[in-house]
């Protein structure tokens, strides 16, 4: 049995300023120096994953304070208007020149969304 969306996908055009930034996806290239055995991810963009419309939105945040220093933690939701199962929780979103880690991929029932959960990459 196929999923189908409950609502006309041409509907989606109509919302095109509720995603009014755009996401471009990459996933990483492990390569291992031969001296040195560390492990450094490269980059690059996902074909078919560059400048799709998105919205990006505040979920949460936390401060954690330490004896010798205090950090934010920031996580957000990434919204895309359309279907991408593709999209792996190890890969990186970066919307407007700042890089978010993916933590969680969630396909949207009606299989026309879907929601990423990422957080800031200091």
């Amino acid at each position: 049995m196929t999923t189908r969306p409950i609502w006309d996908t041409r509907m989606m055009g109509e919302l095109r300023d509720w995603y009014a930034q755009t996401v471009t996806i990459q996933a990483p290239t492990e390569t291992q120096d031969a001296n040195s055995g560390a492990i450094t991810p490269t980059w690059a963009n996902v074909a078919g994953l560059v400048a799709l419309p998105c919205a990006l939105a505040p979920s949460r945040g936390s401060e954690v304070k330490r004896s010798d220093q205090t950090f934010v933690v920031s996580d957000y939701t990434l919204s895309l208007p359309s279907n991408h199962p593709e999209i792996k929780e190890k890969w990186r979103a970066i919307v407007d020149a700042v890089t978010y880690d993916i933590l969680l991929v969630q396909a949207g029932s009606m299989a026309g969304i879907t929601r990423l959960a990422v957080n800031r990459v200091e």
